[in-house]
């Protein structure tokens, strides 16, 4: 997956703030630094589509306790697809996003700045595996050399978040879907799958959209899925020809 730089062009991650072992520049010992640092104050976008998960409360109206405890400041976690997470520490004031807001790649999440644990103004900003950890090292998706290879889907005939996801993804290869595949279906996932199948776009998967995509599938079109639909469907998502 492929990651923009977050920091304007011209900006670059600061040399003794990369990911991994490092001495804090707070207390001079040794700590794994589970980000990148790139200094200044400057507009920081988002890198990929995706939807916010976290926005903390601002910064400057917390007590003293409350802000010891809020030491990234004032921070934004967004969730890409594959469940990649990218987080966003020390901004200059708290973020106008909203949580479950989704945004686009280029919009502006706050100035960086340096509120909670810092010694100036700069970003520092993670990749994650998860909404809550599992760090990885950023550089590799800022190069588009990291790559997320999903793993075979088992051929079971049960329509599970699992398969979900892997269609959602497929028909965002395609153009046909816009979120975030997320194994949840809504509406935007429904439409999608009727843009693919070439029927209206109502949002409701009934019979004419299950057996538009029976059709799609070559499987009988009686517009009930059951293990043989769902069973060929999770055969195509592997094969790539969803």
């Amino acid at each position: 997956m492929k990651l923009s730089n977050p920091w304007p062009k011209g900006k670059t991650i600061n040399k003794n703030s990369p990911f991994g072992w490092r001495n804090d520049p707070i207390t001079g010992k040794r700590r794994f630094h589970k980000g990148v640092d790139v200094a200044g104050s400057f507009p920081v976008t988002v890198p990929a589509d995706g939807k916010v998960v976290h926005v903390a409360k601002d910064w400057h109206s917390l007590t003293s306790q409350q802000k010891a405890r809020q030491s990234g400041g004032n921070v934004v976690i967004i969730q890409h697809e594959n469940n990649l997470f990218t987080a966003y520490y020390h901004g200059k004031d708290q973020s106008k996003l909203k949580v479950g807001q989704r945004v686009k790649a280029g919009e502006l999440i706050y100035t960086a700045g340096t509120t909670g644990r810092s010694t100036g103004n700069h970003l520092h900003f993670e990749v994650r595996k998860s909404k809550s950890g599992n760090w990885v090292d950023p550089v590799p998706y800022l190069q588009g050399s990291a790559s997320i290879v999903p793993s075979p889907l088992k051929v079971d005939g049960r329509l599970g978040r699992n398969t979900w996801k892997a269609w959602q993804t497929a028909l965002k290869d395609k153009g046909f879907y816009k979120g975030i595949p997320d194994g949840r279906p809504g509406i935007m996932t429904a439409r999608a799958i009727q843009k693919w199948a070439g029927v209206k776009q109502d949002g409701v998967i009934g019979r004419i959209t299950r057996s538009a995509v029976q059709k799609k599938l070559g499987v009988k079109a009686d517009g009930v899925w059951g293990r043989v639909t769902i069973s060929a469907l999770q055969r195509a998502l592997n094969a790539g020809k969803v």
